[in-house]
């Protein structure tokens, strides 16, 4: 795994992600701010979906290693 991704923590990205869905969801910010949070929820998702995607690559690799 690569170093960056010893660094993210996917709990607190999804945590983050709660808070700005909750937030967007309340429609009291202003809608510069609203555009922020989509922008920083999207780029929270999409590491999430990648870190997620090498850890499942992980796990083939270890399963087939015990198949052999």
């Amino acid at each position: 795994m690569a170093e960056k991704d010893k660094e993210f923590d996917v709990d607190e990205a999804l945590e983050r992600l709660e808070e700005i869905n909750s937030k967007l969801a309340s429609g009291e910010q202003a809608l510069a701010e609203s555009i922020d949070l989509y922008k920083e929820g999207v780029t929270l998702a999409t590491k999430c979906k990648e870190h997620l995607e090498g850890v499942e690559q992980e796990l083939q690799i270890i399963n087939q290693n015990e198949g052999d």
